[in-house]
């Protein structure tokens, strides 16, 4: 027999089984003397911080899972903190025989503080996961468009932690190493490399790299599309 749903209504969200969802976006939007910084601004560090604080203040309205909930701060603590996103994008977009090898080291040496820091997307991807959160009936009289719109954000970023939380697990419990799947990008590269180039550890390691890299692929063809850094 299935639980009664229950929907608790505030002055700011909206609470179901499911969801904790916002009403009110004004605290968690960007100030607006921020919102077109220039990517090499001196407030760099100042927007950085701006922009983590905000992405974590959604951490409660992700999901009403604990779960959900620690994986989406571990992942905005990665995307801000290591995440190489112009290596992973680099190889993305250059198959294997089109890789520079000076580019990869350059790319790879980077420091997260001498990354630029790219402040429309970032803005961008801020305004997606505040859709994600956000409630609108999906009637006629409320904009179904715009209703299904912020549906579909919501379950673009489940898909994504739910594919991060494997990845996790894969660290914990299937061998592979932190550094391969999210500082290297190993999964990118050697799903595209000759069977014959990879060791035997590297051949068994295919079939998970391969749903890896299928679903890193998409996620770069995706925030190209919508100009995000999901």
């Amino acid at each position: 027999m299935r639980k009664p749903s229950i929907t608790i209504t505030t002055a700011k969200a909206i609470i179901t089984p499911d969801y904790t969802l916002i009403k009110s976006h004004s605290k968690y939007q960007l100030p607006s003397r921020f919102q077109k910084l220039d990517a090499d601004s001196p407030e760099r560090s100042t927007v950085v911080k701006l922009f983590y604080r905000r992405f974590m203040r959604l951490k409660p309205f992700i999901s009403n899972v604990k779960m959900v909930k620690d994986t989406y701060r571990d992942y905005v603590r990665y995307k801000f903190m290591k995440e190489n996103y112009e290596l992973k994008r680099y190889l993305v977009f250059n198959p294997d025989g089109l890789r520079s090898k000076i580019k990869l080291e350059l790319l790879s040496n980077t420091k997260c503080c001498e990354r630029i820091l790219p402040v429309t997307e970032m803005q961008r991807t801020l305004e997606f996961v505040l859709k994600s959160c956000s409630y609108l009936p999906e009637t006629k009289a409320q904009k179904w468009d715009i209703a299904r719109d912020n549906t579909y954000c919501r379950q673009i970023l489940k898909n994504l932690l739910t594919m991060q939380y494997e990845k996790y697990r894969s660290i914990l419990h299937r061998g592979i190493g932190h550094d391969e799947l999210d500082v290297k990008f190993s999964h990118l590269k050697t799903t595209s490399s000759p069977l014959t180039k990879l060791n035997k550890t590297e051949k068994k390691k295919i079939p998970l790299f391969k749903v890896f890299s299928d679903f890193d692929t998409t996620l770069i063809y995706l925030n190209e599309t919508l100009g995000t850094r999901l």
